[in-house]
């Protein structure tokens, strides 16, 4: 493949990653508690763009975006998905400012909550947006080469998008964690969760809104 295709496309997915959107706040609340945390769900982010690639390289999600029912099947159960994770952060928001012995127990909780429910909650928000499959249908193809193997192409591609999400979610993690004991104190808690419920319950409203030639 070309270098110049290559570069072009790591710009691209590099803007699309840094631009506030579902996996952003997911992220920011986990690693908001322990490191562990915040790494889980990058995890389950990076486990679902390997889902949306593989689902591009053998043409799931071009019918995906093809069936009317379809798009609206799983854009309707991500944006239920995302709405329902804003609800559970406005929820606590609520708890730590009306009961802040509560919240505190809370909050230990959840950072000794088990490994696989952290991963889970970001895996299920990556794969249930059709924005992503969008993208690999939409945006990726624009880099492939017509006169060379398509498959390999979209497999190196979407390869070179899962390093870059590794790298970009580990840089958020880490610089989000930094900042944990002054996330960790009432009002910070307290703006934080308000904040990314209202942004997921906003985000899972677009989403329903999306059409597939968004």
């Amino acid at each position: 493949m070309d270098a110049s295709l290559l570069l072009g496309f790591l710009a691209v997915a590099l803007l699309a990653y840094v631009s506030p959107g579902p996996d952003w706040f997911v992220v920011l609340r986990s690693a908001a508690h322990p490191r562990r945390n915040g790494l889980l769900s990058s995890l389950g982010l990076i486990t679902g763009l390997a889902v949306h690639t593989i689902a591009a390289s053998i043409g799931v999600s071009a019918l995906l975006l093809a069936s009317a029912e379809a798009f609206t099947f799983v854009k309707l159960a991500g944006a239920l998905y995302l709405g329902f994770l804003g609800i559970r952060a406005l929820q606590s928001a609520y708890r730590t400012w009306k009961h802040p012995q509560e919240a505190t127990d809370e909050t230990s909780e959840r950072e000794a909550g088990p490994a696989t429910k952290v991963w889970a909650s970001a895996f299920a928000a990556n794969v249930l947006n059709p924005k992503a499959a969008l993208f690999f249908v939409a945006v990726l193809p624009q880099f492939v080469h017509e006169s060379a193997p398509v498959l390999p192409q979209i497999l190196l591609l979407g390869g070179a998008d899962i390093l870059l999400g590794c790298v970009f979610w580990a840089a958020f993690t880490l610089t989000v964690s930094h900042f944990r004991t002054l996330l960790q104190r009432r009002r910070a808690r307290i703006a934080l969760d308000a904040a990314s419920g209202t942004a997921l319950v906003g985000l899972g409203g677009a989403l329903a809104l999306t059409s597939r030639t968004a």
